[in-house]
């Protein structure tokens, strides 16, 4: 299986507002900070910044734990949570971003982080593939993300 690295960050107010519905334009900006070869300089850090809004890492760990502690194959160890289940996935809470490694196109984990935070955009970088993760469940039905 082809595993997928998504990476999700949480946008500012003023952002998610103003690209709603612009979302290759927001995806440009993380994608340029991504393969910025200054990616630890302050000052790529700062434009991260205006865009991106951190995480409160202690209450999205607890959030998810809560949810996931009681389903058969999920384990935590600190920030990393790791689901095998019908799907592969880890998900690494960082502050900036939210790093999902999963064996699908989507997860489970999406819906739960969408229920968190409805400003959350998702990238993968290596497939040029984004999104707004609330657009996708306004579109889909939760009966189609299981597959």
């Amino acid at each position: 299986d082809i595993m997928r690295t998504y990476y999700i960050f949480n946008v500012n107010r003023y952002f998610s507002y103003m690209y709603k519905n612009k979302p290759f334009k927001m995806y440009k900006m993380f994608e340029e900070i991504y393969y910025s070869k200054s990616y630890d300089s302050l000052n790529t850090y700062r434009n991260f910044e205006t865009v991106a809004v951190p995480f409160n890492k202690i209450m999205l760990n607890e959030y998810i734990y809560y949810e996931f502690k009681l389903k058969y194959g999920y384990k935590r160890n600190g920030n990393k949570h790791n689901l095998n289940t019908s799907e592969n996935s880890t998900l690494q809470i960082n502050n900036y971003n939210i790093k999902l490694i999963t064996e699908n196109n989507y997860s489970i984990f999406f819906k739960y982080l969408n229920n968190y935070n409805n400003n959350l955009f998702v990238c993968d970088f290596e497939n040029m593939d984004y999104f707004w993760l609330c657009k996708l469940y306004n579109k889909k039905s939760s009966v189609e993300l299981v597959k």
